[in-house]
């Protein structure tokens, strides 16, 4: 096989094992906060429970980013993937806060994502970047969203299993909700052997260490702008989206299985953003692009809190998703594509670990909000979220409009690495 369709190939199988693995994402996301206040913990606890998620990614993607870059970045692929079996097993079959914990900060829960996914996620990232062109890089990362929009909604879909279970098979509560977690045990396993045959370029192995900082030092300014950028977007997931499916039940009185079409339609409608992504950025560019999108994103986020009925709130939520995942990926090509490439897993991983600081503070501070009866303080999630994606759109537009990647450039001008 030629290498250039030896790297297509790995591009599919990279693709479909994230796919695979994200799958129980969308799951968590509907289900777990539901499932926690139906077997007695509080508000606040769920956000707590939720924030673990965040702190094990947090805690974990700069050491094994930067293990990535310099031992090589398949093996980080294979190991996050698989390690989130333990973690759908903890769900399964035990039900005490410490354990709960223990699973949340393993495996994630919802878009936290957890250790596991600290530890495939920047390796992932600068795999699929080295087996694509730049001019090719951004569609590579368009499809990877609409990978993961499937495994989401998927994975929202499937909000409906214990609800079904019961209603079908006779299954017991505890029951209904043990079975998909054992599932989504072996699609993880699943999605990590199916990644043996990836190869790895040899340049992502070879590198002189004599001299060199532990921390990127060539690409460490624009690191440090989009840490700032992403990091808001962090608060804004964290606060206003993790619990969303909490926020439903305390407005509305809606049920997982209820939610769990919503959620799926929420970004099933997402897809079509593949083909748009390449053309918008090449007729506005990245900052553009972002400030819009985001902006977009932001205020129809804020605007969930005055739906007066969950039907339009859900809606909304869909046109809302729509415009992020148009976002996301520019902002993940853009990043790839204006760091030096020996330092593209570091440079995930650092901006990823702001993200995850502001996704870990998020969730406490929404658990409080929700805990409370008023109208102003079940909104506050979603107006404060909004509030955050906003900043980080304007942010992003002004700190790296004058930075664009090397496909966005038509003449001469200076690249910031």
């Amino acid at each position: 096989m030629s290498g250039r369709g030896s790297h297509v190939g790995d591009v599919g199988l990279l693709l479909a094992a994230m796919g695979l693995n994200s799958l129980p994402l969308g799951y968590t996301l509907v289900v777990m906060p539901i499932y926690l206040s139906n077997i007695g913990f509080s508000a606040e606890v769920i956000g707590t429970i939720t924030a673990a998620s965040s702190f094990g990614a947090t805690v974990a993607l700069i050491p094994f980013a930067i293990a990535a870059d310099r031992y090589g970045r398949k093996p980080f692929v294979v190991g996050g993937f698989l390690s989130a079996t333990v973690a759908y097993l903890f769900f399964a079959f035990t039900r005490d806060l410490n354990s709960l914990l223990l699973a949340g900060a393993l495996g994630g829960i919802g878009l936290a994502g957890g250790f596991s996914t600290a530890v495939w996620t920047p390796a992932w990232t600068a795999l699929l970047s080295e087996k694509t062109s730049h001019e090719k890089r951004t569609r590579a990362f368009a499809w990877s969203q609409g990978i993961w929009t499937i495994a989401l909604t998927l994975g929202s879909a499937s909000g409906v299993l214990p609800a079904f279970l019961r209603a079908q098979l006779n299954s017991t509560f505890l029951e209904s909700y043990e079975y998909p977690f054992l599932i989504f045990a072996g699609i993880s396993i699943i999605s990590g052997l199916i990644l043996f045959p990836v190869s790895e370029p040899r340049t992502t192995r070879r590198r002189d260490e004599r001299g060199q900082s532990f921390f990127p030092r060539r690409s460490r300014n624009q690191i440090a702008k989009f840490s700032l950028t992403l990091g808001l977007v962090g608060f804004g997931s964290g606060i206003g989206i993790q619990l969303l499916s909490f926020w439903f039940r305390r407005v509305y009185g809606t049920s997982e299985a209820v939610l769990g079409p919503w959620f799926a339609a929420a970004e099933i409608t997402s897809l079509i953003v593949v083909p748009i992504i390449p053309r918008l950025t090449k007729a506005l560019g990245s900052s553009k692009s972002v400030l819009m999108t985001q902006g977009l994103t932001a205020t129809l986020q804020a605007s969930m809190a005055l739906a007066p009925t969950y039907q339009l709130a859900a809606i909304i939520l869909v046109v809302r998703n729509f415009f992020m995942n148009i976002s996301w990926p520019i902002q993940q090509s853009y990043l790839m594509g204006t760091v030096t490439p020996q330092e593209r897993a570091s440079a995930s991983a650092i901006t990823y670990t702001v993200w995850g600081i502001g996704s870990s503070i998020g969730p406490i501070l929404a658990g409080y909000f929700l805990s409370q009866v008023s109208f102003l303080s079940l909104s506050a999630p979603l107006l404060i979220g909004g509030g955050a994606y906003m900043g980080s759109a304007v942010a992003f537009y002004f700190l790296f409009r004058a930075t664009p990647p090397p496909e966005e450039i038509y003449l001469p001008s200076p690249i910031a690495h």
